[in-house]
Order: C-alpha cells, then structure tokens, then sequence
C-alpha cells in the first residue's frame, strides 16, 4: 500500500519547491506562498487518499463492500459468480381450526405471541387455503429473513384481522424452511480468498470446499477420505455463528442437506443439466456435522477481579478458539495451520486483555473435561469454550 504523508507534510514540500524554482528569499510574497501551497497540498492529499482508495479496492482482503464505494462484491461476481447471500425468510407449516369452506386468504398476516421463540414478528400466507373442518394446516412465510424471526413447533400465532369462521390462534406443527443469516462482509470475503487461494483439482479437497461454499450458513468444511473405505468421503460441516442450532457451529439438518445438495450438484441452473454434476462417479458422500470439543479454563489469583475484565476474557478466549481447527492438507494454506491448542498460548489470551498491573498466579486449560497443555484437533472436533472458573 502506499503511504500517505500528513497534509502538513505536502504543504511543505510544495512550499519548498516553490521557493526553489522561483528562487524566492523567506520574506518574499510569503503569505500568497503559503496560501497557494495549503491550497495545493490539501487537493494533492484527496488525490493520494483517492489512490489508496482505489489500492485497497484491487484486493479482496482489504476491499470495501459497495456501499461504501467498494469493489467487494464485484470481485464477487468475478471469482464465485454471486453477490453475499441475503438472509432468508423462515417458511412454517401451522394448524388452523375453523368451519369447512371458510377461506384463509393469500397475503393475510399473523403476528408471533408473547411466548414464541420470536415474539412480535409478522407472517404471511403465500396461497389461499379453503378450511375442510378437520385437520386443516396452512403455509405461512416470516416478513424478513434472519434467525430473530424464528419459530419452533408449539409456538402460537394470532391473526391481524378477524376471519369469519376461524379460530384467531394457529399454532406451528413443522417447520419447512429454517430461515438463514444474511451472509457477513467477513464471510463473503474469506470464500472470495478461497476461489483464489484454493486451485480445483478434480474431486479433491480443494473442491469439496469450494462447492460446500454455495450452501448458505456454512462456515467452513472438513473432507476426509472414511477410514477403510477408499470409495467414501466424509464432509464434516461447520456452520456460522448466527445460523448453528447451538451457536458453537454445530449445522441444522436442512444445512447439511444444502451442502450435499451443492457437493452433488452445481446449483447454476443457467449451465446445462449434463454439465453442473460435481464429485467423481462411484464415490459415495457423507455429509455430517462437527463433533464440539469442550474447552474449561480455570484462572486462580486474578488480582483486579471485576465483571467487565471477565466478559473481556470469554470474549478474547472465544475469538481465538474460531481460528483453532482441523488441518486439512491440500485444502489449507499451511501458513495457516492453527490445529494446536497450547495452554501457554491460551494463557497469553487471557493476558492481552489484562492491564499491566493486573495479573493471575495460576492457569489451567481443560480439553474435554481432561487436564492438558497441547491438544491437537483434526477429523470432526472442533473447541468451543464451555467454562472460565475463577478461583
């Protein structure tokens, strides 16, 4: 990147040059001088700022999303062809009672009870649905898309009119479509870095990740060939923060069906249908979830104990432990390698957020319910932090 001076430091580079060509001593037209040269300088300031501007915007892992003048999403369509997925709407199926013939009509809206998963959100019927009298279920679809507007069976949901013939309460009976985070500018960007980074190569695991980034709320994959079974590969599906059932990264069963879909299938349906196949004939795909491997940290002796240097703590110890995965060798950049989880380095974690006359007399890292100083993480575990103690 290039380095941009201070505009104090242009105007003095201008003023200086001016003198020299001009061959002026110090006293000479020095106010109109210096006028000139702030005016000078200042505009040669956007110019440099302009050029840094259009630097940072050349690359990927430093672009701006096109809100802010950016190129990110068109680097986007060049390398996977897509813009960030949007979240999408949850789709439900709900009980209705009412008398035969009475029509719910397309369009009409509910609104979510005080004691459902997502209280106060609106829902839509696509179609119209004519009531039988007995066993009558509809359709409805959430206003917005994301996880606040998420229901589970059982919650309860009032219609905003009244309808002639029905009951005012529906209750949710399945869920059809779970409704999905829109994809962040961080996520975006990382499988941007990976259309780049990551060369296809055929049916390697290159690829398996590469196609699994076409299914939205996916994190990242983990391909493994099965052990013993050389015709088999094991895809081990990590899901975002937002979209994971438990908020560790562990998939919902409708994301682990969009990632086989996607392994299997290329979903550009503009291509024809004998060109959009993906894994190799013969090999058979298993597609399942990350295995959460508990991490509990015991700090002893904090000196300047307080509930804010706490919550500093688990949050700087749970951003680390999200880069501490599974190394997969032709998938990974080894310069990236981070598979290893030290005590000392988790340690130092706790330390950065500690100000200099704070400090702790003892340390204790806890994988999986056992005492360790190194663990090393492959196949499906990923460590996700259970537990700080503090004593």
């Amino acid at each position: 990147m290039i380095q941009v001076p201070t505009t104090k430091n242009i105007v003095e580079s201008v003023e200086k040059d001016i003198k020299s060509k001009l061959d002026l001593p110090e006293d000479d037209l020095r106010k109109v001088l210096s006028v000139v040269s702030a005016v000078i300088g200042g505009q040669l300031k956007l110019v440099y700022l302009r050029l840094l501007d259009v630097q940072r915007n050349l690359y990927p892992d430093t672009a701006d999303t096109a809100e802010n003048g950016g190129e990110l999403e068109r680097l986007g369509q060049i390398y996977l062809n897509r813009n960030p997925n949007p979240a999408t709407s949850g789709v439900y199926a709900a009980s209705v009672t009412g008398e035969p013939n009475t029509i719910i009509r397309a369009n009409l809206t509910f609104k979510s009870n005080e004691d459902s998963k997502s209280p106060g959100n609106l829902y839509v019927t696509d179609s119209e649905t004519i009531l039988t009298g007995s066993g009558d279920t509809i359709e409805i679809r959430s206003f917005e898309g994301g996880k606040d507007f998420e229901l589970q069976v059982g919650d309860q949901l009032t219609i905003t009119e009244p309808v002639i013939g029905a009951e005012q309460v529906i209750t949710i009976t399945a869920i059809t479509t779970e409704p999905k985070e829109a994809e962040s500018d961080d996520a975006y960007r990382q499988a941007i870095l990976d259309a780049i980074q990551l060369e296809p190569q055929g049916g390697s695991r290159t690829d398996y990740r590469l196609w699994a980034s076409d299914a939205q709320g996916v994190r990242k994959v983990y391909p493994y060939v099965k052990t013993g079974e050389a015709g088999t590969v094991q895809v081990y599906v990590e899901a975002t923060t937002n979209d994971s059932t438990d908020g560790e990264g562990t998939p919902s069963q409708a994301i682990l069906d969009d990632v086989e879909a996607v392994i299997l299938q290329d979903p550009d349906d503009t291509k024809p249908i004998n060109e959009r196949g993906r894994i190799p004939i013969q090999t058979i795909l298993e597609v399942l979830p990350i295995t959460l491997i508990p991490v509990d940290v015991t700090i002893s002796g904090l000196s300047v104990d307080t509930s804010s240097i706490r919550t500093a703590i688990e949050v700087n110890l749970k951003a680390y432990l999200l880069d501490v995965r599974p190394y997969i060798p032709g998938a990974d950049l080894s310069r990236n390698q981070n598979d290893r989880l030290y005590s000392a380095r988790l340690q130092s974690v706790v330390t950065d957020v500690l100000e200099s006359a704070n400090f702790f007399t003892d340390f204790q890292m806890e994988v999986d319910g056992v005492v360790s100083t190194s663990t090393e993480f492959s196949g499906a575990n990923i460590p996700y932090l259970r537990n700080v103690n503090y004593s």
